[in-house]
């Protein structure tokens, strides 16, 4: 066996006639840096996904049972947009988001939105639900945000290891995230998407990255990946089927919403292009730095340097993008072809760092990736630690927000760049050397980009 822990196969056999094949051998796949372990059973990812929803609603809870009076969401760690936006998106008045208000997201979640508002409306009227408020709809929007966490795992569940299962199933991205925001939705189905290029069923990957892109913006972070990963195995009726899916998709979604109003549809692009560098940005403290070094109107988050910060990390993000995608390319020749989830979680991460805007729940969109990959586990725990770490100072610095110092402050501001230190690590790990983890046992083969392999650990029926 050679250093890399490559090992040779034997030639092919011969033909009928007795001569042997030209073909050149076909290698081994190298071992994994880490060593797999078993992929979790049904019942324990099913009762470890429990465990992490209940936690993650008992840390929500009191934020139902309490008014949020004298930063109460804030010392009691939880807050959560669910609530307030019940009111302000005009849920409570049974507003058509888009049609009659604006909202922040795109437009999947805005219908949710709106259809959980409905949904409780309904259950009040049938005396099943007891009064129609923000706890009640809080309530009713983590029931039903649920199922999109136990939907990630069942899809991980036989394609990653057990341990790393847990990642996802009770880490503190779900503990700390799943009902801060509607961003499952969007999680749930990248990791569809992913698991579908996987299976190199194109046309459902194309379906469910345009659904998750149409929720939030990230999981379109994938596609020129997927659409790669088609290419270097020689299918492009596959990578056509692909484009056509996504495309398509996005327009039955997104254009009746268009038609209703194309204005407040775009407002949503709009509300983010406008909005400047926040606390969770290492972006705001190096201007907060900046001003203290040399004082100048042009630090100011809304003018001169957050604009031109917006422009330059666009720009930043677009030039790494292509060059993770251009290493992910000279990767294709690895045993499991083009590395789709490395790169996504390589731009995922880049664009965590490089973006004007850091909301908690980000933490959700890079939790699947972790657990998909041999990324180290130092690096996992420390990101997870870092993000930890800003949650809490967060949320007790917003309490003393007034105070002259704050301890909490300084704490927040280390957590920040913490955090960006560690993505940035991770995406130059994913990109550079990272690859999928797959679980060991009997029944788990790795798969191999070779085409004369026809072996594929990813079944193409379903289970």
């Amino acid at each position: 066996m050679s250093a890399d822990g490559v090992e040779a196969a034997e030639a092919l056999p011969g033909s009928e006639d007795g001569s042997r094949s030209t073909q050149p051998p076909i290698p081994r796949p190298p071992r994994s840096a880490v060593r797999p372990g078993p992929p979790a059973s049904l019942g324990v990812a099913i009762r470890a996904t429990a465990i992490g929803l209940v936690l993650a609603y008992l840390l929500k809870e009191p934020c139902t049972t309490h008014g949020w009076a004298d930063f109460f969401q804030y010392r009691h760690l939880c807050y959560n947009d669910i609530q307030p936006l019940f009111h302000a998106r005009g849920i409570d008045r049974a507003l058509v988001p888009y049609r009659d208000i604006q909202v922040e997201y795109p437009v999947l979640i805005g219908a949710f939105m709106y259809a959980t508002g409905r949904l409780l409306s309904l259950l009040v009227h049938l005396g099943v639900a007891p009064s129609y408020n923000d706890p009640a709809y809080f309530q009713l929007s983590a029931l039903a945000l649920a199922p999109f966490s136990l939907a990630v795992t069942l899809l991980l569940r036989r394609r990653v290891t057990a341990r790393r299962l847990m990642i996802w199933a009770v880490g503190t991205p779900t503990v700390l995230y799943s009902f801060l925001n509607w961003d499952l939705l969007a999680v749930a189905a990248m990791v569809w998407g992913l698991v579908e290029v996987e299976r190199r069923r194109w046309g459902l990957a194309g379906l469910a990255l345009a659904l998750g892109t149409s929720a939030k913006l990230f999981p379109g972070f994938l596609v020129p990946g997927a659409f790669l990963a088609a290419l270097s195995i020689g299918d492009r009726r596959g990578g056509r089927r692909f484009v056509a899916a996504f495309a398509g998709a996005l327009v039955v979604v997104n254009v009746p919403w268009m038609i209703a109003s194309f204005s407040r549809w775009m407002g949503i692009w709009k509300f983010h292009a406008a909005r400047y560098p926040d606390f969770g940005t290492v972006w705001f403290w190096v201007g907060m730095l900046g001003n203290r070094l040399t004082p100048s109107v042009w630090w100011s988050l809304n003018t001169g340097y957050g604009r031109f910060m917006g422009g330059a990390g666009l720009a930043t993000f677009a030039l790494v993008s292509c060059i993770v995608l251009w290493v992910g390319w000279q990767r294709r020749s690895e045993p499991e072809g083009y590395p789709v989830a490395s790169t996504g979680l390589a731009i995922i991460a880049a664009f965590l760092v490089l973006s004007k805007v850091h909301s908690p729940q980000y933490a959700l969109w890079v939790a699947p990736l972790l657990a998909m990959l041999d990324i180290p586990w130092w690096q996992v725990f420390a990101y997870m630690g870092a993000d930890l770490l800003l949650f809490v100072s967060a949320f007790y610095w917003f309490t003393e927000l007034s105070a002259p110092t704050s301890g909490w402050e300084t704490t927040f501001e280390a957590a920040v760049f913490a955090r960006g230190a560690v993505l940035l690590v991770m995406s130059v790990t994913a990109m550079k050397s990272a690859r999928r983890l797959l679980p060991g046992g009997p029944a788990a083969r790795p798969p191999l980009a070779d085409p004369r392999l026809r072996e594929d650990f990813f079944p193409t029926s379903s289970e």
